[in-house]
């Protein structure tokens, strides 16, 4: 009886110490201040030298289901607490390894995203930052074989790494 009574006092000591702290967990990962209420996700021009018809909605859909997914936040179209916007600025292919003949034997597509993150009700939270991630593939694989799996795991790793950046403040 008295170790269920030590448990009791010891869990109450705790709840009391995390709220008086006013520590904010989740279990995303993510904590936005309860002052935020709404998202702002603007288009994203492809502006990279070699360009890739519907990158950049893919990329702008795939954050603006996060956000949803992940916060409780409301999506607006203009005037919201947090706004997310930016551009594709590379898109590119090149050789990752070599084999003995001097020949590609794997290749790297690289995606890299400029984003600029603005807070506006905590001016101290903005951010502006380039995004890059990038998939390998065997060189005797064609990009439209793989493309699809490519684009997925490299928008998502940049979106999480977004994520981290602003708001679960990692």
């Amino acid at each position: 009886m008295k170790k269920i009574l030590l448990h009791i006092i010891a869990g109450l000591l705790v709840a009391l110490s995390v709220y008086s702290c006013k520590v904010s967990y989740s279990f995303t990962g993510i904590t936005v201040s309860k002052e935020v209420k709404t998202f702002q996700v603007d288009y994203f021009p492809n502006n990279a030298p070699l360009i890739e018809p519907g990158l950049n909605e893919d990329f702008r859909n795939k954050l603006i289901d996060r956000i949803g997914r992940q916060t409780s936040l409301t999506q607006v179209k203009s005037g919201g607490d947090i706004v997310f916007q930016g551009e594709i600025v590379d898109y590119k292919i090149e050789p990752a390894a070599l084999s003995a003949g001097q020949t590609a034997a794997q290749n790297r597509l690289t995606i890299v995203i400029k984003v600029e993150y603005t807070n506006n009700l905590n001016q101290d939270d903005n951010i502006s930052k380039r995004y890059s991630w990038y998939y390998e593939y065997p060189a005797s694989t064609s990009l439209d074989d793989i493309k699809q799996q490519a684009h997925e795991e490299i928008l998502n790793t940049i979106i999480d790494n977004l994520f981290n950046d602003t708001l679960a403040k990692w």
